[in-house]
């Protein structure tokens, strides 16, 4: 009998297996993928090796060729060897220089004056693929819009097939995640398509090097941060399915610490009576796609290996039910309001939450408040052209802002300091806090990850007293582990 698990599963093995059906799709993306800016130092190790293979001297070592710095390079790369530091490299790079994130789509008047970011395009519903180019695409569906300016329609189709993503470079976590994994399969890596029940997408690739599945969320450019989806963005989870061409898997507890809960097993009785009749729909699932897929004795035993380990690991996490690490940011990609209504702005999802001034026994005596602003710059601006200033506010008595190109962040408290947290790589205004104290300033840096841009404002009665305090605490700052400090 069929379950609502069956079509989510089914839906999850189709997208995967379509990264394997278009063999001059994927050489067409192989040598696209700039290697030498990504993985400078792998490209000339290499070379080097090839040199000296052909050096005519046995006992002469040829000469490396200087290795670059890749302008993907983040710290924490320290962690990753080989391929990892590959895949890790190639997610910042499909997020900075592939895809498009896309809001809703400009106008598609080459005359009209508006904005190339769609701010002035109207949403007028939904239709199903009508033209040649739209069907062939597979668009499942096609959003169509009408320009507030010039009166023009513009249609958005949701493309599912890769080589009409590989064209259009437009999209959202589905668009993302369907031609990210098409760009992993280009490199060789065995990835899998990861459908999350509450509406996101990403991909995870088999590290042979730490014989586990790697996360890799290339709408936030980011890889292993599982806990980034109910830690980070404070989603309430309850199916993860996981599927190559020829496997499925269900993958939920890598991506929570709460399985056991009756909360969360409440959230997943939605799609299965129990959880015994969850386990014998993916056990049949996997044996029907691995059948269709004539898998050979080799690649079942290997698969069936990496099960096993996987849920070893899985047993283990859920019976700590704790985190290992910390991650505490809400989403970059999309408009505010977009993940505001999807509740996935993590610990400002609560949108009751407000700039007033807070007495000595509340939230301001925890350190900080959190400020409301639009969190997504849908036209993301080259880091040479981002400008971020300090402005004073139309308020009484004083008050000043953070601007970053335009957009008014965060504004002190009396004797506080406003923090912005900005995302180097597309100028995305990721968090804005005030703090009452230094001492909570430093303890929130501290959690602040690698590639942001952090800007600070405060101010004092005794200006010129304050003013020389605050700029010894920032000089005393580590900056080194973020990408600017502005």
């Amino acid at each position: 009998m069929a379950t609502p698990l069956h079509g989510r599963i089914d839906s999850a093995i189709r997208t995967a297996k379509q990264w394997e059906s278009d063999k001059s799709l994927l050489k067409e993306i192989r040598e696209s993928i700039p290697m030498e800016l990504l993985v400078p130092e792998l490209v000339c190790e290499r070379e080097a090796e090839w040199r000296s293979f052909l050096s005519d001297d046995d006992t002469a070592t040829a000469a490396a060729p200087a290795v670059t710095k890749s302008p993907y390079y983040r710290d924490d790369d320290v962690n990753y060897e080989g391929d990892d530091l590959l895949l890790k490299r190639l997610t910042l790079y499909f997020k900075a220089e592939v895809m498009k994130w896309c809001n809703q789509p400009p106008c598609c008047n080459s005359t009209c004056t508006g904005n190339d970011d769609g701010k002035q395009m109207e949403s007028k519903g939904m239709r199903g693929p009508v033209t040649q180019e739209e069907k062939s695409g597979g668009a499942s569906r096609v959003e169509v819009y009408n320009c507030t300016l010039c009166n023009t329609e513009t249609v958005f189709p949701r493309y599912n097939s890769p080589r009409a993503l590989l064209n259009s470079k437009r999209g959202r976590c589905g668009e993302f995640a369907n031609l990210f994994g098409t760009y992993c399969r280009a490199l060789g890596f065995d990835t899998r398509y990861v459908l999350d029940f509450t509406d996101h997408v990403w991909v995870e690739v088999w590290s042979a090097r730490q014989q586990r599945w790697l996360h890799a969320d290339s709408c936030e450019g980011l890889i292993d941060r599982p806990n980034m989806y109910e830690q980070g963005w404070g989603k309430k989870l309850n199916y993860a399915v996981a599927a190559t061409h020829d496997s499925v898997a269900d993958v939920s507890k890598r991506y929570t610490r709460k399985f056991l809960s009756d909360e969360f097993q409440t959230r997943r009785r939605e799609f299965s009576p129990n959880e015994v009749m969850s386990d014998q729909v993916f056990m049949q699932m996997n044996g029907t796609v691995r059948q269709m897929s004539k898998v050979a004795k080799g690649r079942a035993e290997e698969l069936d290996k990496r099960a096993k380990m996987e849920e070893k690991f899985f047993n283990t996490v859920q019976s700590s039910g704790v985190w290992d690490s910390e991650y505490r940011e809400g989403r970059i990609s999309g408009s505010l309001a977009w993940k505001a209504a999807r509740r996935e702005l993590g610990e400002d999802n609560d949108t009751s939450k407000t700039d007033e001034k807070k007495d000595g026994n509340d939230k301001a005596s925890e350190g900080e408040t959190s400020f409301w602003v639009e969190s997504f710059l849908p036209s993301p601006r080259c880091q040479n052209d981002m400008t971020i200033v300090v402005r004073p506010e139309a308020t009484e008595g004083k008050s000043w802002s953070i601007q970053v190109n335009g957009v008014p962040c965060a504004a002190t408290l009396s004797n506080g300091v406003a923090v912005v947290i900005v995302d180097e790589l597309t100028g995305c205004i990721l968090q804005s806090k005030a703090f009452v104290d230094w001492l909570s300033v430093a303890s929130f840096l501290d959690t602040v990850p690698d590639g942001r841009i952090v800007a600070l404002c405060s101010f004092a009665d005794d200006e010129e007293e304050e003013k020389k305090e605050s700029t010894n605490k920032i000089n005393c700052f580590d900056s080194s582990k973020f990408g600017r400090l502005g």
